[in-house]
Protein backbone atom coordinates (compact mmCIF):
# COMPACT_ATOMS: atom_id res chain seq x y z
CA UNK A 1 0.00 0.00 0.00
CA UNK A 2 1.10 3.24 -1.01
CA UNK A 3 1.83 6.60 1.04
CA UNK A 4 -1.79 7.96 -1.03
CA UNK A 5 -3.55 4.91 0.04
CA UNK A 6 -1.96 5.43 3.83
CA UNK A 7 -2.94 8.86 4.20
CA UNK A 8 -6.60 8.19 3.15
CA UNK A 9 -6.31 5.22 5.97
CA UNK A 10 -4.95 8.11 8.50
CA UNK A 11 -7.93 10.71 7.63
CA UNK A 12 -10.67 8.13 8.54
CA UNK A 13 -8.91 7.01 11.99
CA UNK A 14 -8.66 10.65 12.50
CA UNK A 15 -12.11 11.14 12.12
CA UNK A 16 -13.25 8.10 13.93
CA UNK A 17 -10.98 9.27 17.19
CA UNK A 18 -12.63 12.76 16.91
CA UNK A 19 -16.27 11.45 16.90
CA UNK A 20 -15.14 9.09 20.05
CA UNK A 21 -13.53 11.91 22.02
CA UNK A 22 -16.85 13.82 21.04
CA UNK A 23 -18.96 10.89 22.12
CA UNK A 24 -16.94 10.71 25.58
CA UNK A 25 -15.88 7.50 24.52
CA UNK A 26 -12.01 8.13 25.52
CA UNK A 27 -11.19 4.33 25.70
CA UNK A 28 -12.04 4.11 21.75
CA UNK A 29 -10.24 7.41 21.11
CA UNK A 30 -7.17 6.28 23.14
CA UNK A 31 -7.30 3.05 21.19
CA UNK A 32 -7.97 4.84 17.70
CA UNK A 33 -4.78 6.96 18.63
CA UNK A 34 -2.52 4.31 18.93
CA UNK A 35 -3.45 3.11 15.35
CA UNK A 36 -2.96 6.62 13.89
CA UNK A 37 0.38 6.92 15.61
CA UNK A 38 1.21 3.26 13.89
CA UNK A 39 -0.01 4.43 10.94
CA UNK A 40 2.49 7.61 11.17
CA UNK A 41 5.18 5.24 10.63
CA UNK A 42 4.21 3.46 7.80
CA UNK A 43 3.37 6.67 5.65
CA UNK A 44 6.97 7.66 6.51
CA UNK A 45 8.80 4.51 6.00
CA UNK A 46 6.54 4.42 2.31
CA UNK A 47 7.16 7.91 1.39
CA UNK A 48 11.36 7.11 2.62
CA UNK A 49 11.39 4.40 0.08
CA UNK A 50 9.49 5.93 -2.66
CA UNK A 51 12.34 9.18 -2.78
CA UNK A 52 15.12 6.74 -2.75
CA UNK A 53 14.21 4.88 -5.61
CA UNK A 54 13.03 8.71 -7.76
CA UNK A 55 16.52 9.87 -6.48
CA UNK A 56 18.26 6.61 -8.23
CA UNK A 57 15.98 6.78 -11.31
CA UNK A 58 13.67 3.76 -10.51
CA UNK A 59 10.13 5.79 -10.69
CA UNK A 60 9.27 2.49 -12.71
CA UNK A 61 10.05 0.44 -9.46
CA UNK A 62 7.58 1.73 -7.33
CA UNK A 63 4.56 -0.83 -7.47
CA UNK A 64 1.30 0.31 -7.95
CA UNK A 65 -0.98 -0.22 -4.88
CA UNK A 66 -3.23 -2.75 -7.43
CA UNK A 67 -0.76 -4.80 -8.41
CA UNK A 68 -0.69 -8.18 -7.49
CA UNK A 69 2.19 -10.18 -6.05
CA UNK A 70 2.46 -12.12 -9.18
CA UNK A 71 2.82 -8.58 -11.31
CA UNK A 72 5.39 -7.54 -9.18
CA UNK A 73 7.47 -10.29 -9.19
CA UNK A 74 7.24 -11.46 -12.52
CA UNK A 75 5.59 -8.19 -14.70
CA UNK A 76 2.46 -7.78 -16.36
CA UNK A 77 1.21 -11.35 -17.84
CA UNK A 78 0.92 -9.87 -21.37
CA UNK A 79 4.69 -9.39 -21.84
CA UNK A 80 5.56 -12.54 -19.23
CA UNK A 81 8.61 -14.70 -21.64
CA UNK A 82 9.35 -17.43 -18.82
CA UNK A 83 11.78 -17.47 -16.26
CA UNK A 84 15.47 -18.47 -16.77
CA UNK A 85 17.87 -19.89 -14.47
CA UNK A 86 19.81 -17.24 -12.59
CA UNK A 87 16.58 -15.03 -12.60
CA UNK A 88 16.45 -13.15 -9.14
CA UNK A 89 13.39 -10.61 -7.87
CA UNK A 90 13.11 -8.95 -4.71
CA UNK A 91 10.01 -8.61 -3.62
CA UNK A 92 8.10 -7.74 -0.21
CA UNK A 93 7.15 -10.36 2.00
CA UNK A 94 3.84 -9.03 2.96
CA UNK A 95 2.97 -8.97 -0.72
CA UNK A 96 2.46 -12.70 -0.15
CA UNK A 97 1.60 -12.89 2.98
CA UNK A 98 -1.99 -13.57 4.67
CA UNK A 99 -3.30 -10.52 5.96
CA UNK A 100 -6.69 -10.43 8.40
CA UNK A 101 -8.67 -12.68 7.50
CA UNK A 102 -6.72 -15.93 7.41
CA UNK A 103 -6.50 -19.14 6.56
CA UNK A 104 -6.73 -18.23 2.75
CA UNK A 105 -5.73 -21.38 0.34
CA UNK A 106 -4.06 -19.73 -3.23
CA UNK A 107 -4.57 -21.41 -6.49
CA UNK A 108 -4.49 -20.80 -9.72
CA UNK A 109 -3.94 -24.00 -12.48
CA UNK A 110 -2.47 -26.12 -9.60
CA UNK A 111 -3.93 -26.49 -6.36
CA UNK A 112 -1.82 -25.16 -3.49
CA UNK A 113 -1.09 -25.11 0.41
CA UNK A 114 -3.83 -24.06 2.87
CA UNK A 115 -2.05 -21.23 5.09
CA UNK A 116 -3.18 -21.62 8.58
CA UNK A 117 -4.36 -18.92 10.41
CA UNK A 118 -1.02 -16.41 11.55
CA UNK A 119 -2.32 -13.18 11.46
CA UNK A 120 0.07 -11.48 14.73
CA UNK A 121 2.90 -11.18 12.15
CA UNK A 122 0.74 -8.79 9.92
CA UNK A 123 -0.47 -6.17 12.55
CA UNK A 124 3.21 -5.21 13.44
CA UNK A 125 4.77 -2.36 12.04
CA UNK A 126 7.07 -2.91 9.09
CA UNK A 127 10.05 -1.44 8.34
CA UNK A 128 13.58 -1.57 6.71
CA UNK A 129 17.38 -1.95 8.15
CA UNK A 130 21.31 -2.37 6.91
CA UNK A 131 21.98 -4.79 10.01
CA UNK A 132 21.84 -5.91 13.09
CA UNK A 133 19.96 -3.07 15.19
CA UNK A 134 20.61 -1.79 18.65
CA UNK A 135 17.90 0.82 20.12
CA UNK A 136 17.32 2.25 23.70
CA UNK A 137 13.74 0.17 24.88
CA UNK A 138 10.73 2.54 25.92
CA UNK A 139 11.19 2.75 30.01
CA UNK A 140 8.32 2.16 32.71
CA UNK A 141 8.46 4.96 35.29
CA UNK A 142 9.14 3.55 39.18
CA UNK A 143 7.58 6.85 40.46
CA UNK A 144 7.92 7.71 44.14
CA UNK A 145 6.27 11.36 44.07
CA UNK A 146 5.09 12.24 47.33
CA UNK A 147 4.14 15.26 49.61
CA UNK A 148 7.22 16.83 51.04
CA UNK A 149 7.80 19.44 53.48
CA UNK A 150 11.34 18.55 55.07
CA UNK A 151 14.08 16.26 54.57
CA UNK A 152 14.89 14.25 51.38
CA UNK A 153 12.97 14.44 48.91
CA UNK A 154 11.30 11.30 47.35
CA UNK A 155 13.58 10.13 44.25
CA UNK A 156 11.72 7.92 41.19
CA UNK A 157 13.29 6.10 38.49
CA UNK A 158 13.55 6.15 34.87
CA UNK A 159 16.32 3.23 33.68
CA UNK A 160 16.86 3.37 30.09
CA UNK A 161 18.23 0.02 29.06
CA UNK A 162 19.79 -0.76 25.46
CA UNK A 163 18.34 -3.53 23.48
CA UNK A 164 19.50 -5.43 20.21
CA UNK A 165 18.19 -7.17 17.30
CA UNK A 166 20.02 -9.19 15.48
CA UNK A 167 19.00 -10.18 11.79
CA UNK A 168 18.23 -13.96 10.88
CA UNK A 169 17.52 -15.55 7.19
CA UNK A 170 14.75 -17.09 6.44
CA UNK A 171 15.16 -19.83 3.45
CA UNK A 172 13.68 -22.73 1.45
CA UNK A 173 13.49 -24.20 -2.01
CA UNK A 174 11.16 -25.95 -4.06
CA UNK A 175 12.32 -27.73 -7.25
CA UNK A 176 9.91 -27.21 -10.54
CA UNK A 177 10.05 -28.95 -14.03
CA UNK A 178 11.51 -26.43 -16.47
CA UNK A 179 8.60 -26.33 -18.31
CA UNK A 180 6.41 -24.42 -15.61
CA UNK A 181 9.26 -21.56 -16.10
CA UNK A 182 7.00 -20.97 -18.69
CA UNK A 183 3.91 -20.82 -17.26
CA UNK A 184 2.65 -17.80 -15.75
CA UNK A 185 -0.41 -19.33 -13.32
CA UNK A 186 1.45 -22.06 -11.70
CA UNK A 187 4.40 -20.14 -11.35
CA UNK A 188 2.30 -17.61 -9.40
CA UNK A 189 0.66 -20.29 -7.74
CA UNK A 190 4.07 -21.73 -6.61
CA UNK A 191 5.93 -18.60 -5.54
CA UNK A 192 2.58 -16.78 -3.70
CA UNK A 193 0.92 -20.25 -3.05
CA UNK A 194 4.00 -22.12 -1.32
CA UNK A 195 7.43 -20.27 -1.26
CA UNK A 196 6.26 -16.92 -0.06
CA UNK A 197 4.05 -18.37 1.75
CA UNK A 198 6.26 -20.56 3.75
CA UNK A 199 8.58 -17.81 4.53
CA UNK A 200 5.95 -16.10 5.97
CA UNK A 201 4.78 -18.80 8.02
CA UNK A 202 8.03 -19.15 9.84
CA UNK A 203 8.91 -15.74 10.20
CA UNK A 204 4.99 -15.22 12.09
CA UNK A 205 6.34 -18.17 13.93
CA UNK A 206 9.64 -16.43 15.19
CA UNK A 207 8.17 -13.20 16.22
CA UNK A 208 6.31 -14.77 18.77
CA UNK A 209 8.53 -17.57 20.01
CA UNK A 210 11.50 -17.14 18.34
CA UNK A 211 14.72 -18.01 20.76
CA UNK A 212 17.77 -17.04 18.79
CA UNK A 213 20.12 -15.38 20.76
CA UNK A 214 21.96 -14.44 17.50
CA UNK A 215 18.78 -13.76 15.18
CA UNK A 216 15.22 -13.57 15.95
CA UNK A 217 13.75 -13.08 19.73
CA UNK A 218 10.06 -13.33 19.52
CA UNK A 219 7.66 -11.03 21.25
CA UNK A 220 6.81 -14.09 24.25
CA UNK A 221 10.70 -14.19 24.61
CA UNK A 222 11.58 -10.80 25.00
CA UNK A 223 12.25 -9.56 28.52
CA UNK A 224 10.06 -7.13 30.00
CA UNK A 225 6.42 -7.92 28.52
CA UNK A 226 4.02 -7.84 30.94
CA UNK A 227 2.45 -11.18 32.15
CA UNK A 228 -0.92 -11.82 33.79
CA UNK A 229 -2.25 -15.30 35.84
CA UNK A 230 -6.04 -16.09 34.57
CA UNK A 231 -7.91 -15.95 37.64
CA UNK A 232 -9.99 -19.04 38.28
CA UNK A 233 -13.17 -17.48 38.51
CA UNK A 234 -13.40 -14.62 35.70
CA UNK A 235 -14.55 -15.46 31.91
CA UNK A 236 -12.45 -14.49 29.30
CA UNK A 237 -13.73 -11.24 28.34
CA UNK A 238 -13.06 -9.97 31.78
CA UNK A 239 -9.38 -11.53 31.72
CA UNK A 240 -8.69 -9.88 28.23
CA UNK A 241 -10.00 -6.05 30.01
CA UNK A 242 -7.48 -6.88 32.57
CA UNK A 243 -4.73 -7.48 30.31
CA UNK A 244 -5.43 -4.22 28.73
CA UNK A 245 -5.77 -1.94 31.73
CA UNK A 246 -2.00 -3.53 32.75
CA UNK A 247 -0.99 -2.36 29.23
CA UNK A 248 -2.85 1.18 29.38
CA UNK A 249 -1.21 1.67 32.47
CA UNK A 250 2.03 0.73 32.45
CA UNK A 251 2.74 2.57 28.66
CA UNK A 252 -0.11 5.02 28.54
CA UNK A 253 -1.76 3.77 25.23
CA UNK A 254 -4.99 1.52 24.92
CA UNK A 255 -4.01 -1.89 23.06
CA UNK A 256 -5.83 -2.60 19.91
CA UNK A 257 -4.97 -6.45 19.31
CA UNK A 258 -5.90 -9.51 20.86
CA UNK A 259 -3.64 -12.45 20.02
CA UNK A 260 -5.20 -16.07 20.38
CA UNK A 261 -5.56 -19.65 19.14
CA UNK A 262 -8.53 -20.53 16.67
CA UNK A 263 -9.65 -22.85 19.77
CA UNK A 264 -9.83 -20.09 21.97
CA UNK A 265 -11.73 -18.23 19.45
CA UNK A 266 -13.79 -21.12 19.19
CA UNK A 267 -14.12 -21.19 23.03
CA UNK A 268 -15.41 -17.46 23.12
CA UNK A 269 -18.09 -17.94 20.14
CA UNK A 270 -19.41 -20.63 22.29
CA UNK A 271 -19.39 -19.17 25.49
CA UNK A 272 -23.72 -18.59 26.33
CA UNK A 273 -25.06 -16.48 29.53
CA UNK A 274 -27.67 -17.68 32.03
CA UNK A 275 -30.47 -17.86 29.71
CA UNK A 276 -28.40 -19.88 26.93
CA UNK A 277 -27.63 -16.73 24.85
CA UNK A 278 -23.88 -16.97 22.96
CA UNK A 279 -22.23 -13.95 24.19
CA UNK A 280 -20.57 -13.31 21.06
CA UNK A 281 -21.98 -14.45 18.40
CA UNK A 282 -19.66 -12.98 16.09
CA UNK A 283 -16.80 -13.01 17.56
CA UNK A 284 -13.61 -14.49 15.21
CA UNK A 285 -10.55 -13.46 13.39
CA UNK A 286 -11.09 -9.87 12.80
CA UNK A 287 -14.27 -9.31 15.18
CA UNK A 288 -13.82 -6.92 18.60
CA UNK A 289 -13.66 -7.68 21.78
CA UNK A 290 -12.59 -5.58 25.01
CA UNK A 291 -12.29 -3.10 22.61
CA UNK A 292 -9.56 -4.81 20.76
CA UNK A 293 -9.03 -6.37 17.51
CA UNK A 294 -9.10 -10.57 17.55
CA UNK A 295 -6.22 -11.71 15.13
CA UNK A 296 -5.72 -15.56 14.98
CA UNK A 297 -3.02 -17.22 15.14
CA UNK A 298 -2.01 -21.22 15.26
CA UNK A 299 1.06 -20.42 17.64
CA UNK A 300 -1.04 -19.28 20.56
CA UNK A 301 -1.23 -22.35 21.20
CA UNK A 302 1.87 -23.74 23.07
CA UNK A 303 4.47 -26.74 22.25
CA UNK A 304 3.06 -28.13 25.96
CA UNK A 305 -0.78 -27.46 24.94
CA UNK A 306 -1.72 -24.75 27.40
CA UNK A 307 -4.06 -21.53 25.09
CA UNK A 308 -2.62 -18.33 25.59
CA UNK A 309 -3.14 -14.72 25.18
CA UNK A 310 -1.22 -12.07 23.62
CA UNK A 311 -2.79 -8.51 24.55
CA UNK A 312 -0.85 -5.72 22.48
CA UNK A 313 0.03 -2.95 21.39
CA UNK A 314 0.69 -3.15 17.39
CA UNK A 315 3.15 -0.04 17.54
CA UNK A 316 5.29 -1.73 20.19
CA UNK A 317 7.54 -4.18 17.77
CA UNK A 318 9.05 -3.84 14.65
CA UNK A 319 9.63 -6.71 12.22
CA UNK A 320 12.74 -4.46 10.04
CA UNK A 321 13.93 -6.39 6.81
CA UNK A 322 17.49 -6.15 5.35
CA UNK A 323 17.10 -7.96 2.40
CA UNK A 324 13.77 -8.08 1.17
CA UNK A 325 11.92 -11.86 -0.15
CA UNK A 326 13.98 -12.66 -3.04
CA UNK A 327 12.88 -15.49 -5.43
CA UNK A 328 16.20 -16.70 -7.63
CA UNK A 329 16.18 -19.48 -9.94
CA UNK A 330 18.78 -21.79 -10.60
CA UNK A 331 19.99 -25.46 -10.79
CA UNK A 332 20.51 -28.19 -7.89
CA UNK A 333 22.74 -31.12 -7.71
CA UNK A 334 21.14 -33.62 -10.47
CA UNK A 335 18.44 -31.55 -11.47
CA UNK A 336 20.03 -30.26 -13.88
CA UNK A 337 19.64 -33.81 -16.31
CA UNK A 338 16.02 -34.34 -14.16
CA UNK A 339 14.80 -30.95 -16.44
CA UNK A 340 14.26 -29.35 -13.12
CA UNK A 341 15.30 -25.63 -11.61
CA UNK A 342 15.12 -24.54 -7.95
CA UNK A 343 13.25 -22.38 -6.85
CA UNK A 344 14.67 -20.39 -4.01
CA UNK A 345 13.01 -17.80 -1.38
CA UNK A 346 14.73 -16.35 1.38
CA UNK A 347 14.58 -13.28 3.33
CA UNK A 348 16.43 -11.73 6.04
CA UNK A 349 15.09 -9.64 9.29
CA UNK A 350 14.90 -8.56 12.76
CA UNK A 351 12.77 -8.34 15.24
CA UNK A 352 12.65 -5.06 17.05
CA UNK A 353 10.62 -4.46 20.58
CA UNK A 354 10.85 -1.05 21.58
CA UNK A 355 8.17 -1.23 24.06
CA UNK A 356 7.93 -4.43 25.69
CA UNK A 357 5.54 -3.29 28.02
CA UNK A 358 2.79 -2.93 24.77
CA UNK A 359 3.10 -6.65 25.19
CA UNK A 360 0.55 -8.77 28.03
CA UNK A 361 0.71 -12.38 27.93
CA UNK A 362 -1.17 -14.95 29.67
CA UNK A 363 0.83 -18.17 29.11
CA UNK A 364 -2.74 -20.07 30.37
CA UNK A 365 -6.10 -19.62 29.84
CA UNK A 366 -7.15 -22.52 31.73
CA UNK A 367 -9.15 -24.36 28.52
CA UNK A 368 -9.78 -27.63 27.55
CA UNK A 369 -9.45 -27.97 24.23
CA UNK A 370 -11.51 -30.77 22.12
CA UNK A 371 -10.06 -32.74 19.52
Amino acid sequence: MGAKELWANRTELVEAMAAAAKDGNNEEALRLEGEVRALDVRISEALAEDEVLRAAGLENQIAPAEASFAEQLFGPQASFAGIEAGFKKSVSLQAAASNLPTPQIYHRELPGPVAPPTGFLSTLLHGTTEGDEHFFITPVLDNKAAGWTSGVKPESSLEWTEGSAPLETIAHWIPILKQVARRYKQLESITSGALMMGLDLVADAKSLRGNNKNGITGVLNTSGILVHEKVADKNLKDTFATMRRKVRVATGIAPNYVALSPYALEELSQTKDKEGRYLFPDIGNGGTIAGMTAVEDVNMTSEAGKEEALVYYSGGASFDVADPAEVTVGLQNSQFVENAYTLLGETTAALRVDMPAGFCHCPDLGLAVEA
